[in-house]
């Protein structure tokens, strides 16, 4: 459908073919706008490293105190402080020792320790079990209202919370709308929701 392709057209990583993406009346490029957002992939990458080392990765600068902050926002704080020697715990080839939860919320963690204005999350749910994406989604809500957050996602738990849902169908939005809107609508996006037995 073209929902990534839309993240990197975002992010600046591939202009559109066509037409341009502005924000608050400004063209989006550049390095600049590329430092103020924070991503989260399905597929996680963390180094053989401690906690520490792959949030740094994001801020070299931050201060324990932020990566404190930003391990709390992502629900992260408390299993990081249950780890044998806490942020200063190796995670292992990829984040071996960590659960696939665990792993997203470190990478959510190192996201928000950038203080991005803009959050995309790009299917960061999609693998995870209903217990983790609950953890995630509960992280994600308490960010509401502090910064913009683009959830790109398949799965309709994910952004049933959504403030506007845009169902794209071949690189198009077809509907766009809250979660109630849309499924009065009785559209395409009512539709498939009946067929993953979400209504």
């Amino acid at each position: 459908a073209g929902k990534s392709t839309v993240a990197d057209m975002i992010m600046g990583l591939i202009k559109p073919d066509n037409g341009e993406i502005h924000l608050d009346g400004n063209e989006v490029n550049g390095a600049s706008w590329r430092a103020s957002i924070g991503y989260v992939a399905q597929e996680t990458f963390l180094f053989n490293d401690t906690v520490r080392s792959n949030l740094l990765i994001a801020d070299p600068e931050a201060e324990e105190s932020d990566m404190e902050n930003a391990l709390k926002l992502a629900a992260a704080y408390d299993f990081v402080l249950d780890l044998p020697d806490g942020l200063d715990t190796v995670i292992g080839d990829r984040g071996v020792k960590l659960s696939g939860g665990e792993r997203q919320r470190i990478a959510l963690a190192r996201a928000l320790l950038r203080k991005p204005s803009l959050l995309i999350l790009d299917e960061a749910t999609s693998s995870l079990d209903s217990e983790n994406e609950k953890r995630i989604m509960d992280a994600i809500d308490r960010l509401h209202g502090s910064r913009t957050i683009l959830i790109i996602a398949h799965r309709l738990s994910t952004i049933s919370r959504a403030d506007t849902i845009y169902l794209l169908e071949d690189g198009s939005v077809v509907e766009s709308g809250r979660w109630n809107a849309l499924i009065s609508e009785k559209g395409k996006f009512e539709a498939f929701c009946k067929l993953q037995g979400v209504i």
